[in-house]
């Protein structure tokens, strides 16, 4: 059947925009978010505070209520990978090739996990594009996050070229944050925070925990706000929203499902990465079979809606040759092969929906 292709602008990219404004900022520069001058900028990632999820649990996070606050696009795919690398160089998923979850190695065919396989591979390589932080040696900057992703291939790959300082707790966090501000008179600092999007994983976004997360997540905006002297800015965002997804929505394939024949599936339950010999077969099988609630489309096709901004030579075969993205709310898997965690999983992203690709710039301190 045809489809009709969602298209993504270089507009709907403004995740790309937040870093590359931060340093602009501290150098008194002209900048996408017409920031203006500050001496030192803190960037909260928070990891998967989706606008849509915020908005309905405002009255939760008075604190970042009380801020400047533009939603925006995240871009695509929307994944944790794909979204941090996208922040951390500037350039969309097309350009630095982490263009989704578990993806294809074209020169092994092996499947590999962007988020948390890099290490078997030269992460310098296979993420081949500078970091702003490589970029911006001479500004102090601090990179504030958990101990537990310090030397992750992830980390390599997008966070070379800045001081790594290990902070667990919330409270680690401000007094990392404090300790930095008390050391350099400019800079930028780097917080990530994982908190919500685990909460959302386990128990969804309209969950208890979730909005305990939040909660806690507005404290700590306060904490760091006490910490601003009157010429430092604060930038909160998120790398992308978070779906819900009961378990009545999964879409089960079995191993011996003709839509899996001579394929090979990567990407994630929200955006599947197809890889066959025959994509021709296997986009009409998709199509007749699961067009009516997905949009399924070839790499082509995908790369000239915008799917992943300017895709360079290098990152066309990581891409699927075919790819599967739930229209509603609903997730893939594979009988046998999916694990008893991704299943349980309530909250889900990786595709084009509003919930998943629309999220928060937050402004502050000398931003307001």
């Amino acid at each position: 059947m045809s489809q009709i292709l969602p298209v993504i602008g270089a507009n709907d990219r403004c995740l790309a925009d937040v870093l590359v404004s931060a340093f602009a900022s501290v150098r008194a520069e002209d900048n996408p978010l017409r920031l203006p001058p500050s001496r030192r900028t803190i960037v909260v990632l928070v990891d998967g505070l989706g606008a849509v999820n915020l908005s309905a649990r405002a009255a939760h996070a008075r604190n970042i209520g009380s801020l400047n606050r533009r939603d925006v696009a995240s871009g695509f795919p929307t994944t944790t990978a794909s979204a941090l690398t996208t922040l951390m160089t500037g350039r969309t998923p097309g350009e630095t090739g982490m263009v989704g979850y578990t993806i294809r190695d074209p020169a092994t065919g092996e499947l590999l996990n962007q988020l948390s396989g890099l290490h078997t591979t030269d992460p310098t390589v296979w993420q081949p594009k500078p970091t702003l932080w490589e970029q911006h040696v001479d500004i102090p900057t601090a990179i504030i996050s958990s101990p537990r992703y310090r030397e992750s291939g992830l980390t390599k790959a997008i966070l070379r070229g800045a001081p790594y300082v290990s902070a667990k707790s919330w409270d680690d966090r401000v007094a990392a944050v404090a300790t930095f501000l008390s050391a350099y008179r400019e800079g930028v600092v780097y917080v990530y925070i994982a908190e919500l999007d685990m909460a959302a994983h386990a128990s969804g976004v309209t969950s208890v925990q979730w909005i305990h997360r939040l909660e806690e997540l507005d404290g700590f905006v306060a904490d760091i706000q006490r910490l601003l002297a009157p010429a430092d800015g604060l930038i909160i965002t998120a790398d992308h929203g978070v779906l819900d997804v009961p378990a009545s929505k999964h879409l089960i394939l079995s191993s011996g499902s003709p839509l899996l024949d001579g394929v090979t599936v990567g990407g994630e339950p929200r955006f599947l990465h197809l890889y066959t010999e025959d994509s021709i077969g296997a986009l009409a099988r998709w199509r007749e079979s699961e067009g009516l609630r997905s949009h399924v489309v070839s790499r082509d096709e995908a790369i000239a809606a915008g799917w992943f901004g300017n895709v360079e030579s290098f990152a066309r075969d990581r891409i699927g040759d075919v790819l599967v993205t739930p229209r509603g709310d609903s997730v893939y898997y594979i009988d046998g092969l999916a694990t008893p965690q991704s299943l349980a999983m309530v909250g889900q992203h990786g595709g084009i929906s509003r919930s998943e690709t629309l999220i928060p710039i937050i402004s502050g301190g000398v931003f307001v």
